[in-house]
């Protein structure tokens, strides 16, 4: 039911390397004899797919034109005896230093007007005529070499679109293209562009399309309008490059799948747009925050199902150690077995593991990996995990009948809306350094894990129009930009049928072109209510409010709100700070079905408190009782309906089933202090009854 793999680098290994052969010696052996060794030891522990070359352009083509695959066809060779699927990666993330040195102006610059150097990764610039050239014919020499070797059964393009700010470019060709692309978006009327991009302001009138320059760097704040377009833009550049790989890939490599791998660290490209002509999802699975923060993992996972509602695969899970925080502290050793069954549950069919071997050099030499650096080591304890993680997963298959054909599915509740543009807009002109689409969305993720509700997204309210109607909740989560005639019609048959919608600060606030609204957070009438004022807070800066007898402290932002129809209601008011006396929450209960659309006027906390008092206010139905430090996903597996705890923290956790959830038997799991499965099944629950969930544990509960 779930694909254990890793990244593996044949490229990497030296002629000869110093091993641990299985008599037991330690012995020089020669590459092909790694190999040979490091596939067969990887079935040991349950990997059944790899992935490989995403950084191997000087290792195929050291000097131009003088192509050789012959080490890459022997790991394949020995992939297929050992019945390891390869995923083949295109190679264009690293131009070799020879292309450079010919074409030294596919370097891209910054916007600072730095020129990125040769000698790290993602060193080209999407726009440059001679590097897509390039690209498409190192494309289809590993096409045609590699691409229909038995062993291979799908392609990752390039590597991490966008990583480390390399969306943008600010060369000569891109300004030749931004131009022209601008050219084609305002169909050669200049006023228009004037009239959208505001050029009034600070006399930035343009009188041709050739008088436009990229967005440097300056002494204050670039126009928001030709920034917001600039990323739209680079978006449709990278879509580009992606799309001459996809066609040629499909042309000479058929019957396979083409995927690539996303990263949410950023949000500089937008995977909307270019999952389209995916066949399937990948996701880099890594995180900033020194703690591990499973609730950022959970909206990012359910994330990158609701792409192409489908199955997604994590093409990279972050090693428990990594090399480019300030610190790169260890995590505990079950955090690995924790994060694979949390992307099994939320929809990854496979997971591979950052990376098999350790790298000797490079600027990742202290990254985590399944094999240690010292070669005495016969059994590592990743391998340990990975081997735990087969063992559930094998009695998941058993248990419930979960295949990759008939997987587990997460339930349709709650549908959040995250718009690229929209996370844009608010990074463009953000007012605040404490405010964050993402931080908004780690709240979704809250509400819904400690409610036991399903999680998806779609990319606006207009393209959620088919799936809509099959949830109960629609949240918007700070979505930028003024609701279409569309949307807001969207919005009222879905109240109407029921359903309940829950919108955020700094919702509709903004007009596409990145101007601000005249008539904000327009519902249903423009008439139903007006903003008198809003604005950030401080870091530790609170606003409090009380609904009922219950005080909780909004953060971050705040909106002072003034309800002209009697429809809409105060659900709870400021009572100190410049807001004091209006609302903090209001809500428009008036609809047939008992439908209600409530607005949060300050950014929430997400405590179970406010939590539990806004769910109970939006009429939705929580599946279980339980705190935000148990994630409670619903799942279906089959004819078996789930409820799946884990528990990531050092202490137990309670849960409740509430409703119609009867429990009839729950198993549980987890990782002995040698990283050896241990599970526990018990028989179902009386009704109401609390179950227990053991430290570091997931917890199935069949009801």
């Amino acid at each position: 039911m779930f694909v254990l793999g890793t990244a593996y680098y044949p490229d990497y290994l030296p002629d000869e390397v110093l091993a641990k052969t299985p008599d037991g010696q330690t012995r020089r052996i020669t590459w092909q004899n790694r190999i040979s060794e490091d596939f067969k030891r990887m079935r040991t522990c349950g990997i059944s797919a790899v992935r490989m070359g995403e950084f191997s352009w000087s290792t195929v083509e050291p000097q131009p034109g003088r192509i050789n695959f012959a080490r890459f066809r022997y790991a394949l060779d020995h992939a297929s005896v050992n019945d390891i699927k390869v995923i083949f990666c295109t190679p264009t993330a690293t131009p070799p230093k020879w292309l450079v040195d010919k074409y030294p102006d596919i370097l891209p610059i910054t916007r600072e007007g730095r020129k990125i150097p040769f000698g790290s990764r993602r060193h080209y610039d999407f726009c440059h005529p001679m590097y897509l050239a390039e690209s498409r014919r190192i494309t289809s020499a590993f096409a045609q070499d590699v691409g229909n070797h038995p062993a291979v059964i799908g392609w990752q393009i390039d590597n991490e679109f966008g990583c480390h700010g390399s969306a943008y470019s600010f060369t000569e060709h891109a300004r030749v293209a931004f131009r022209k692309w601008l050219l084609d978006r305002y169909k050669a009327d200049i006023e228009a562009l004037n009239r959208d991009w505001f050029t009034a302001f600070w006399s930035q009138r343009y009188n041709t399309f050739e008088q436009i320059e990229l967005p440097l760097a300056s002494w204050a704040d670039q126009n928001p309008h030709m920034e917001l377009d600039f990323r739209r833009f680079s978006t449709d550049k990278v879509a580009a490059f992606q799309h001459d790989q996809v066609e040629i890939l499909r042309r000479l490599s058929p019957n396979r799948f083409i995927t690539h791998n996303f990263m949410t660290l950023f949000s500089d490209v937008c995977a909307w747009r270019l999952s389209e002509e995916l066949d399937i999802v990948g996701f880099d699975h890594y995180q900033m925050e020194t703690e591990p923060h499973p609730t950022s993992s959970h909206w990012q996972f359910a994330l990158m199902r609701s792409l192409k509602r489908q199955l997604f695969f994590v093409l990279e899970q972050q090693p428990l150690q990594v090399n480019w925080q300030a610190t790169n502290r260890r995590y505990a050793y079950d955090w690995l077995f924790l994060w694979g069954i949390q992307a099994a549950l939320l929809g990854s069919a496979a997971m591979y593991y950052f990376s098999w071997q350790r790298f000797p050099g490079g600027a990742e030499q202290y990254h985590d990996a399944i094999l240690p650096h010292d070669i005495r080591v016969s059994e590592s304890w990743q391998e340990r995990v990975l081997k735990a993680k087969r063992q559930l997963f094998d009695l998941l298959a058993q248990q419930f009948g979960v295949t990759l054909a008939e997987p587990m599915t997460v339930e349709d509740d709650v549908l959040c809306i995250y718009d690229f543009e929209s996370v844009w807009s608010h990074d463009i002109a953000a007012q605040s350094a404490e405010y964050s689409t993402r931080r908004q969305v780690d709240f979704v993720a809250a509400l819904c894990q400690s409610s036991g509700l399903g999680l998806s997204f779609a990319r606006t309210i207009s393209d959620a129009a088919e799936i809509l109607p099959h949830y109960k909740c629609l949240v918007l989560p700070g979505y930028a930009f003024e609701f279409t005639a569309e949307e807001r019609q969207l919005l009222q048959q879905f109240v109407n049928a029921g359903g309940s919608v829950i919108s955020l600060p700094r919702t509709g606030m903004k007009k596409r072109n990145n101007q601000m609204s005249e008539q904000p957070l327009t519902i249903f009438d423009a008439n139903d209510f007006y903003f008198e004022d809003f604005g950030a807070l401080l870091s530790d800066e609170k606003e409090p409010f009380k609904a009922g007898a219950q005080t909780f402290e909004g953060t971050t932002w705040a909106e002072k709100i003034k309800i002209v129809n009697e429809n809409w209601k105060p659900l709870a008011q400021f009572t100190s700070g410049l807001y004091r006396g209006f609302p903090a929450v209001i809500q428009n209960a008036s609809f047939a079905n008992q439908g209600r659309y409530t607005h949060l006027c300050a950014c929430p906390p997400s405590d179970v408190a406010f939590i539990s008092w806004l769910i109970a206010t939006t009429g939705l139905l929580p599946r279980v009782k339980t705190n935000k430090n148990l994630h409670v996903y619903p799942v279906q597996a089959g004819q078996h309906r789930m409820l799946a705890a884990l528990n990531f923290t050092d202490v137990e956790q309670e849960l409740q089933a509430l409703g119609q959830n009867a429990v009839r038997k729950f198993t549980t799991a987890t990782l002995d202090p040698h990283q050896k499965l241990k599970v526990v099944s018990s028989n179902g629950t009386a009704p109401a009854a609390i179950i227990k969930v053991a430290p570091r544990a997931v917890c199935l509960i069949e009801l």
